[in-house]
């Protein structure tokens, strides 16, 4: 003990010298503390923040009471941006103040909202709630109520276990064990205002619109409209913290403290290690025929096994072809499709007496590692005449840019739940690449440029393809999800040279679990799952399997995984689930019950055509298109009134679509001649024949074969485009038109644009049998027919199916309409003195296909989401 006090001795004056020199830097470079103001409150908040925050925009928390706020601080929330003009988010901080009210230290400083593209506005706090809104696209997204108390206890999972892992992360991000609860009122239907009101324990939510104000009880967590009644296109979404898996936690949680890099390191060395026994093991115990690889395939071959992929025979490659192995021993069942035969899985409705449709799922594997022979690819091929995709985003990932997260789980819709029959995972955590996700029209993470990319469009269409230099979300598309740059495009695998696929450390792609999602040029799609592969790998796989172009999902086990689905109740969780590969280590529940992160699932079309008009369609007794399991024509009727108004509703794809002129149609010297009848195979395939009258010296409408006019095309009418690849298209008038080479045109009188009448509509004459002609969302063409004395009823009634642009069916004769349809009592026949549009069955086409969007059709009026700018707030407080 004398030993260390003479030791202390001798070094004490070197201690104070230190001490004096440690006390002066401070004095010199220590700030003052603000002013007592707010103004300088707020300076003090924006140099902890390192951006900007207004006076006005700091509200204080309830006080904890004399001797913790002295010695600990007395928290507040506010809104800080980056730099002026810049979009704010809501930050929670504990702040010292001396006894005189002068503030002096800012503690806990969290960002709660953490949207770099959505701009919270509106701060209000009132009985320990507080409320805000959040701006993106120049619209109000969403309103979230904040319960500063802490989670509910209802909203944590319920094991001990869980909660207090749940607490570590509530401080980690709330700078509170007991978290802060949360509610978003997600406004389906964005505003352009909101106003908001306290009035405990409700809050009034103003939206500027008439019958769009809200009443949110903070309680009880209900959202009704100020009226009583249902709240109109919102909803109010509690957040609910349920059990994450402890590796998944403690990955989370260590990355968020000490960056990615750690955890990329380790992952590499387990993975690396895993891989490296593995392939060792192999070569010594395997025989070395098992290693032998077939010649490789030349280009041009492969080239032809791709175009031997496509259809030939109205099949649309169904099942697919067969799988070419790489290895001169082939194992059972390689490359060789086999349906998936599960008995609880639901099968497609089909009209009575009609065949049974095939499977929708087929399962086969591949090998196409040439290093590693034993490595598997699993693929799940699905039928998309059957089915339809949907996605959905986790309630923590992809972590929103714009305002509050997805739901995590599937919607709550009448009819969706029985429909679904498999779930599988989506792509990467916002955090590895921000690539871009909107749901039902509501934008998470705006789209990333050239990202492969799947989509979802109004009509239920998929498509995979790479993402356009366009600023604007194209208006048909209601849901997509990115993720890095294609696995493979048109054929040809890693078109980018990419060699980071998920690992940002070493420059290469650490060999773990992988999915991918893929189209064939046949229509349909393919899921991937490899347990042990690369992404350059996984891109030759897709390549293998005849893909056109393919996307990489999630990776890495406990992410991964494909199930297929029947859920009987979701309310009482009964489902029967499976697991399509049993590597998959993903819980089978995970996408049925809550998922953090985001997922797709696919549902059993619906055979009978519904849409928002409540129209009762029903099968066309007529003759239907191929395949006779699924109906592609479709009869309802509409009352206006009391007229009963007839409606046929022709699919997209299930028809293609020809005029032939009638016997009585003028002819012009020196111009080409016009076709008048079907001829050779497609006058086998007539499905039905549909008059449109002729023109007359008074009207002389125009008309045009093989991009020809045979009469001329006028100015002042609309002209029906028919392509023979495209959708029919209506061309207002006023506008020249060009038409391709192999394109047809008719024109016709306009009854409606933009669901506005237009005066030919209201003109009476003789009562006779009319109709009239639309393209309902989705290219469906519907015709409605009616004996009237006018046209106006006929529009109406395709207005309401949701039809914007109406053309009466007579080009000035004023013949009856009529629709015959094959098989019925009065089949089309050969030829017509009016002219007709004929419809002629076609094998369907599959609902997926490549997405080439720089090719595709122009719109005629602007589009979608602008890029996010810095929003002026169109919010206030009362």
């Amino acid at each position: 003990m004398q030993a260390f006090w003479a030791f202390a001795r001798q070094r004490a004056a070197v201690a104070g010298v230190a001490a004096l020199l440690g006390a002066g830097v401070h004095l010199v470079t220590a700030q003052s503390p603000p002013p007592r103001t707010l103004e300088g409150l707020a300076q003090m908040l924006g140099r902890a923040t390192g951006g900007v925050v207004a006076p006005d925009e700091i509200v204080w928390e309830t006080s904890p009471g004399f001797l913790v706020e002295s010695l600990r601080g007395r928290n507040l929330l506010f809104l800080a941006a980056p730099a002026a003009g810049k979009p704010r988010d809501v930050y929670r901080a504990s702040v010292r103040v001396t006894l005189a009210g002068q503030p002096i230290g800012v503690r806990q400083l969290r960002n709660l909202t953490d949207t770099p593209l959505g701009d919270d506005v509106a701060l209000k706090l009132q009985d320990g709630k507080a409320a805000f809104a959040t701006v993106a696209f120049g619209r109000i997204q969403s309103v979230t109520v904040l319960e500063l108390a802490g989670t509910r206890p209802m909203d944590r999972p319920p094991g001990v276990v869980d909660r207090f892992l749940l607490a570590i992360n509530a401080f980690q991000t709330t700078g509170s064990l007991a978290g802060v609860g949360r509610t978003d009122i997600v406004l389906d239907l964005p505003a352009r205002s909101v106003r908001m009101t306290f009035a405990p324990p409700r809050l009034h939510v103003d939206l500027g619109d008439r019958g769009r104000a809200l009443e949110y009880d903070t309680q009880r967590r209900t959202l009704k409209g100020a009226d009583g009644g249902q709240a109109y296109a919102a909803r109010a979404v509690p957040h609910v913290h349920r059990a994450k898996p402890l590796v998944l936690w403690g990955v989370d949680t260590v990355r968020a403290e000490v960056g990615p890099a750690p955890i990329a390191w380790l992952e590499h060395q387990v993975f690396g290690a895993k891989d490296t026994v593995k392939r060792t093991t192999f070569a010594v115990f395997s025989s070395s025929a098992e290693s032998v690889l077939k010649e490789p395939v030349k280009a041009a071959k492969r080239a032809a096994l791709l175009s031997a992929a496509k259809l030939d025979d109205g099949n649309h490659a169904w099942p697919p072809p067969p799988i070419a192995s790489l290895w001169k021993e082939v194992q059972l069942g390689e490359g060789e499709w086999q349906p998936v035969a599960l008995p609880f899985l639901r099968q497609l409705p089909v009209p009575p007496g009609s065949a049974k449709a095939p499977p929708y799922f087929y399962k086969t594997f591949i090998r196409p590692d040439t290093k590693r022979p034993y490595a598997k690819v699993t693929l799940v091929a699905m039928d998309m005449r059957q089915l339809e995709l949907g996605m959905q985003a986790g309630f923590e990932d992809p972590k929103p840019l714009t305002g509050p997260p997805g739901d995590g789980h599937l919607p709550r819709e009448a009819g969706v739940a029985e429909r679904v029959v498999a779930t599988f995972n989506g792509a990467f955590k916002t955090t590895h690449g921000a690539y871009g996700m909107m749901v039902d029209r509501r934008v998470l993470i705006p789209p990333v440029k050239g990202a492969a990319t799947v989509i979802v469009s109004e009509s239920g269409e998929t498509a995979l393809g790479s993402w356009p230099e366009a600023e604007r979300i194209p208006e048909h598309i209601t849901s997509f999800r990115q993720n890095l740059d294609p696995l493979v495009e048109d054929g040809v695998a890693n078109p980018t040279g990419r060699y980071i696929w998920g690992w940002q450390l070493s420059g290469t792609s650490v060999m773990t679990q992988r999915t991918a999602l893929c189209v064939t040029p046949g229509g349909h799609l393919y899921y991937a799952f490899g347990a042990e592969i690369d992404g350059p790998t996984l891109g030759k796989a897709l390549q293998q399997a005849g893909c056109s172009y393919g996307i990489h999902l999630d990776m890495n086990p406990a992410h991964c995984g494909f199930v297929f689905t029947n859920i009987a109740s979701l309310k009482d969780r009964e489902f029967s689930l499976k697991l399509a590969d049993p590597e998959m280590k993903i819980p089978p529940d995970k996408f049925v019950r809550w998922s953090p992160k985001d997922f797709f699932y696919l549902l059993v079309r619906e055979p009978t055509r519904r849409d928002a008009s409540g129209v009762a369609w029903i099968t066309d007794p007529g003759v239907q298109p191929p395949p006779a399991w699924l109906p592609g024509i479709f009869r309802g009727k509409v009352s206006i009134g009391s007229v009963d108004i007839e409606l046929q509703s022709f699919e997209r794809g299930r028809v293609a679509f020809h005029v032939r002129a009638g016997t009585k149609e003028p002819t012009v010297h020196d111009a080409p001649a016009a076709k008048t009848a079907l001829t050779g195979p497609d006058t086998e395939r007539v499905l039905a024949a549909i008059n449109l009258g002729h023109t007359t010296e008074a009207t002389r409408y125009g008309l045009a074969f093989d991009g020809k006019p045979s009469l001329p095309l006028r100015i002042g009418y609309a002209t029906l485009v028919i392509g023979k690849e495209t959708p029919l298209s209506i061309h207002l008038p006023g506008r020249g038109i060009q038409l391709e080479a192999d394109e047809e045109a008719v024109q016709l009188p306009l009854l409606a644009e933009e669901s506005q009448l237009m005066p030919h509509a209201r003109e009476h004459g003789a009562m006779r049998l009319r109709s009239a002609l639309c393209i309902a969302p989705g290219d469906r063409v519907v015709i409605a027919t009616v004996e009237h004395d006018s046209s106006d009823t006929l529009t109406t009634a395709l207005l309401r199916v949701g039809c914007k642009r109406v053309v009466e069916l007579d080009r000035g004769s004023s013949h009856p309409a009529f629709v015959h349809r094959t098989g019925t009592p009065t089949p089309p026949m050969a030829s017509y003195e009016t002219s007709v549009l004929y419809a002629l069955g076609r094998p369907m086409l599959p609902h997926a296909q490549r997405w080439k969007p720089q090719g595709s059709r122009p719109s005629t009026k602007p589009t979608g989401y602008d890029a996010p700018a810095p929003a002026t707030s169109s919010a206030s407080t009362e």
